[in-house]
């Protein structure tokens, strides 16, 4: 009888063993292992994913969705600034020759004066915009752009305070003011910035020290964009000479930089002083705020931008309303602050009464300090509660309105002809209408966008270049008539005028018998001189 060997004896089904030395696993035991180390790596993705996804659809980001949406509201009318017309034009410029402006090309009364695209990357994305989707390619655009401002705001906002609620109501109460300046033109783009240079300082103040590395490449970017870096390092200043002492007393307090805090800071300021020169035009950008603050006061006169604000304007109203309550709370809770924050509150409500411009400033920091207010009384976000199906249905909910109601072309063709002179334009290329022209200065950059070079302006809102060669002021002695206004149309030999008709101008020259309308629409009126001024005449024989 044979007998049984000890393979035969092996269970069958089952894995067997297989050694290679006296302590070796058993294959079945390596096998259970890696599916045990698979299952765990698989339950450790999904539960990332399902973080993450409980993240994009949390209540606070339905709050962004809501402020976003507040936004798009505001801005379904495509605001359009006078300027956005040439900014469009430079874009289209270098992008077409690869070269920046030097010289004008666009006037006769400036022909030939030295100029800067100073604000050529959101030209060159604004003439993208138009060329790959028209006047809806730039509705696109102002809407991603003024709700970048809105959401960093609101992010910035949340970051002072870290309650989601109150940062919500901080931002809201000044989306209003803020939304005054939502218009198509590079600053756009340095309201952004600033908000991100904030954000990166005050996580730096929280402790996130690698947080200000962005800020070198971001100056970079920023110069070539906006004037307005200059707010970037004076909030740079602030924050440094904040740390430099210790001050607790009467709601104001500081903490002082530890040694490396204050070298870093000092080392990125420096950083974001060397990438200055790094332009088409070498320095010459980066003292462009300066020429703008010190050497044109004709144009902080007269431009409505520049203007001090108007405290019958319900703007003003509202900004009054919320400084007064905030220090009505201030003086009934006694709260604290950074003086930094107190510096920068009354520098912008200064600036904000001086130039309306900078009601924008103002809104980005009121809004953290309201905030911090509204925080005693209102509950923090708990995400124990939080309802992420209701969340995600509400985000996607709002994304199918954007999409249903967004303006069409034919409706953006129809709001742009409510306040430039289209039909006026269309009329000018059908029918010969003679040259130089005087333009109204609102009218200068979409002339420059729709005709120039062959048809070249009197004015547009390139004022720095207007008021450096004295055309500016001859503009105004003309629009305010002058004594001297027909004087000067005469001088620069004017022989049309494209005007609003309610102008006072229109008035003149509808009584002047040497001038005669030819066309009129509900925007714009053109005359044309149809006889010689006599002293004009002698003038020149």
């Amino acid at each position: 009888m044979r007998s049984a060997s000890a393979s035969s004896l092996q269970p069958q089904g089952i894995f067997r063993p297989v050694r290679s030395g006296p302590d070796a696993i058993p294959r079945y035991l390596l096998m259970a292992t890696e599916t045990s180390t698979i299952t765990s790596i698989q339950q450790e993705e999904t539960t990332a994913v399902g973080r993450l996804l409980r993240k994009c659809f949390s209540f606070p980001v339905v709050l962004g969705a809501a402020l976003v949406a507040a936004d798009f509201a505001a801005e379904r009318s495509l605001r359009l600034d006078p300027d956005t017309w040439w900014h469009i034009k430079y874009g289209d410029l270098i992008l077409s020759t690869g070269r920046w402006p030097t010289v004008d090309h666009w006037s006769f009364t400036a022909h030939g004066m030295p100029v800067l695209a100073y604000e050529w990357v959101g030209e060159i994305l604004t003439a993208l915009a138009y060329k790959f989707g028209g006047l809806r390619g730039m509705d696109l655009l102002l809407f991603v752009l003024s709700s970048i401002v809105v959401l960093l705001l609101y992010y910035y906002t949340w970051l002072r305070c870290r309650n989601a609620k109150a940062a919500f109501l901080g931002t809201l109460f000044v989306f209003p003011m803020a939304a005054l300046c939502f218009t198509l033109r590079p600053q756009m783009l340095g309201y952004s910035f600033l908000l991100i240079t904030l954000i990166a300082l005050e996580r730096f103040r929280q402790g996130e020290q690698k947080s200000l590395w962005l800020l070198p490449p971001l100056f970079l970017l920023w110069v070539n964009t906006h004037g307005s870096f200059v707010l970037g390092f004076m909030a740079m200043g602030l924050y440094w000479l904040g740390g430099l002492v210790d001050i607790s007393a009467d709601g104001l307090q500081t903490e002082r930089w530890r040694p490396s805090q204050r070298i870093h800071l000092e080392l990125i300021a420096l950083l974001c002083l060397a990438v200055l020169p790094i332009t088409p035009y070498g320095t010459q950008l980066a003292v462009v705020p300066v020429k703008y603050a010190f050497s044109l006061p004709l144009n902080l006169a007269h431009i409505d931008e520049w203007m001090p604000m108007n405290l019958g304007m319900w703007p003003a109203k509202l900004l009054l309303v919320l400084l007064f309550a905030w220090v009505v709370a201030q003086l009934a809770f006694r709260m604290r602050y950074q003086i930094v924050d107190i510096v920068f509150l009354f520098l912008m409500t200064y600036l904000t009464f001086v130039h309306f411009r900078f009601v924008i400033f103002y809104a980005m920091f009121f809004a953290p300090i309201a905030a911090s207010v509204l925080a005693r009384w209102i509950p923090a976000y708990d995400p124990r509660i939080d309802k992420h199906f209701i969340n995600a249905g509400l985000i996607l909910a709002a994304l199918g309105v954007f999409a249903w109601y967004f303006p069409s072309q034919a409706d953006l063709e129809k709001n742009v002809a409510k306040d430039y002179p289209v039909q006026a334009v269309q009329y000018m290329k059908e029918h010969p209408v003679p040259g130089p022209m005087f333009n109204n200065y609102g009218f200068g950059g979409y002339l420059v966008w729709s005709m120039a070079p062959a048809h070249k302006v009197f004015i547009d809102g390139r004022g720095d270049l207007y008021e450096e060669t004295g055309v500016f002021a001859d503009y105004m002695k003309v629009v305010d008539i002058n004594s001297s206004a027909l004087a000067v149309l005469q001088a620069y030999g004017v022989r049309s005028c494209i005007i609003p008709p309610q102008d006072a101008l229109a008035t003149l020259l509808s009584a002047a018998p040497a001038w005669k309308k030819i066309y009129a629409d509900r925007v714009a009126a053109i005359y044309v001189r149809i006889v010689e001024d006599p002293a004009h005449a002698n003038a020149s024989s």
